[in-house]
């Protein structure tokens, strides 16, 4: 893990949040509240992109899971997309892809 390591999410479009740059124990948890920020003001279903990760890991996987919390809690529907393969199979390893249907909307229950 580099400690220069940098991360970060953004606003791309209404409704759009991309994340790019290394998702690690490091940068982790910056991301998460910017996420957790932007999905509470956010109007409507949220997407949320991946393909601007270069490296990620468990940490990003208890991203994933907070913000989906973070939209439950907020009665809103989430997507994640463009997520790295490396990430999808630390996913299916850890038995959470039921829980997860990526490129389609999560709606709470």
């Amino acid at each position: 893990m580099n400690p220069n390591s940098k991360a970060d999410v953004i606003v791309q479009s209404d409704g759009v949040l991309r994340v790019q740059g290394d998702l690690n124990f490091t940068t982790v948890l910056g991301v998460r509240r910017t996420g957790e920020k932007l999905i509470a003001n956010a109007t409507g279903s949220i997407e949320v992109d991946f393909s601007g990760v270069h490296d990620s890991g468990s940490a990003a996987v208890s991203l994933i899971m907070c913000w989906l919390r973070a939209a439950c809690r907020a009665d809103k529907s989430i997507c994640f997309t463009g997520l790295p393969d490396l990430l999808k199979r630390i996913i299916a390893v850890s038995g959470l892809s039921e829980h997860l249907a990526f490129d389609q909307p999560h709606h709470c229950q």
